[in-house]
């Protein structure tokens, strides 16, 4: 399995078109954060209210913060000529990022869930980049099925499965509407020049997504449109690693 050629935001245009979605989307969890401190102000609430509202803004900062952080590591993979790669237990990565998102994914009534399809050997992959991949990924897809539906009960799937020609396929996938290959190129193409480069989805998932992207293309292929277990997301192929020892 070959590196694919276009790693689909290699030069500085289409950062800066990644930066000015992040910017767009960063707006969210700020305005979150500014709404629950003039509620707290304006009101007496209760301890048990106020403990709880301080949880959402704590959440609301992460969620801020580790896209941020995200978005750094991709920039330093882009600048790399060959990203770092090893042996990486993949199911590992999985559950790692499934436990970080529960909290998170509570908050918008969504379980999260991890399925592993088969016998999965490691994988040659960037396990910091793959671990944040995931994590931009499944962060986007929960705000964007809660804010499609109107049901209290979401789930969240984190999954893996190998392909007869030793690839891993793994990626994350929800009840999300609208994700195809064809909106995903088209979110590439309009980054930077639409507020809303995902035809479909709510404010603040955009991001995320292209994020995580920049980092899957980076190590070997960009995100693609894949379903698991009936249900729709998007997945990226890692081939298996040769070396026996892994981390």
């Amino acid at each position: 399995m070959k590196r694919q050629s276009d790693r689909g935001f290699a030069d500085t245009e289409q950062q800066r078109a990644v930066l000015s979605a992040l910017s767009d989307d960063l707006a969210l969890p700020l305005l979150q954060i500014k709404t629950t401190l003039e509620l707290i102000d304006g009101s007496k609430l209760s301890a048990k209210n106020s403990l709880r509202h301080a949880k959402a803004m704590a959440l609301s900062t992460e969620a801020g913060l580790q896209l941020i952080e995200a978005y750094r590591l991709a920039l330093r993979a882009q600048d790399e000529a060959a990203l770092p790669l090893e042996p990486v237990a993949v199911g590992a990565v999985l559950q790692e990022v499934a436990q970080q998102l529960t909290p998170y994914a509570k908050s918008y009534g969504t379980t999260v869930e991890v399925n592993l399809q088969g016998r999965l050997t490691p994988v040659l992959a960037n396990k910091q980049s793959l671990a944040a991949a995931m994590q931009c990924l499944g962060a986007s897809l929960i705000r964007a099925q809660a804010a499609q539906s109107e049901s209290k009960n979401h789930r969240l799937m984190l999954g893996a499965r190998r392909s007869a020609d030793n690839v891993i396929s793994t990626g994350v996938f929800s009840n999300a509407q609208g994700l195809s290959d064809r909106t995903l190129r088209t979110a590439r193409s309009l980054a930077g020049r639409a507020r809303q480069p995902l035809n479909g989805f709510p404010a603040g998932t955009a991001s995320g997504i292209l994020i995580a992207d920049m980092l899957c293309g980076a190590m070997w292929q960009p995100l693609r449109a894949a379903a698991h277990r009936n249900m729709h997301g998007l997945a990226t192929a890692v081939p298996i690693s040769k070396q026996l020892q892994f981390v």
